[in-house]
């Protein structure tokens, strides 16, 4: 198999992975809680003007390692990248903050909580869970454009998180803001700006 069948593979396989993620967190609601999307926090983007985040400034960004505002990165040079969308655009960070809450609190109130986690309740679902939600923040903005947030498949070497340094698989997300770029550990609400990240080295995959 060619790599670019590979990448559409992948990407297949990812929408349809986000798309159960989705399901499963709305089905999985007790009836006597709420998925609240009503009060999800509309996606508010650093400027409407601004050119569009593409597969050439992820080139610029990952291959060169160089970061916001030209911040020097550790990233592997031979991390796979996958990109669903053409393009994308960089969230406001005060708009990052508040969905992340958003996000914490829909976790309590339906009770998704990273404890006695199976297989349909790990890290990366929800790390696609969360991915999902700001594709929909995003929708309900009203514009066509996908908001920066990836999933980042990593080897978990140093514990980040509340989540221990294994040494094995581990996934959460990947936020450019007007601010830089920031892991956000999805399972506790952590976050830190990509170049303190301390599996940064260790870094697997991007997909966005």
């Amino acid at each position: 198999m060619t790599a670019r069948n590979k990448q559409i593979c992948w990407s297949c396989a990812c929408l349809f992975i986000i798309g159960m993620v989705v399901m499963w967190s709305l089905l999985s609601c007790k009836t006597e809680s709420k998925f609240d999307l009503q009060s999800i926090p509309i996606t508010v983007y650093v400027d409407s003007q601004d050119k569009p985040f593409t597969r050439q400034d992820l080139g610029y960004h990952f291959n060169h390692q160089r970061g916001f505002n030209y911040v020097k990165l550790e990233t592997p040079r031979d991390m796979g990248i996958i990109q669903l969308d053409s393009s994308y655009k960089p969230v406001d960070y005060h708009w990052y903050l508040k969905f992340n809450n958003w996000f914490a609190r829909l976790q309590h109130d339906n009770g998704i909580q990273a404890i006695d986690q199976g297989e349909n309740h790990d890290c990366d679902n929800f790390a696609m869970l969360y991915k999902s939600l700001a594709s929909v923040a995003g929708y309900k903005s009203g514009t066509s454009m996908e908001p920066a947030c990836a999933l980042l498949v990593v080897r978990q070497h140093e514990p980040f998180g509340g989540v221990p340094g294994s040494g094995g698989l581990h996934m959460l997300n990947l936020v450019l803001t007007n601010n830089g770029w920031y892991v956000f550990e999805p399972q506790t609400g952590e976050h830190v700006l990509l170049q303190d990240y301390p599996n940064e080295k260790h870094i697997q995959y991007f997909i966005m």
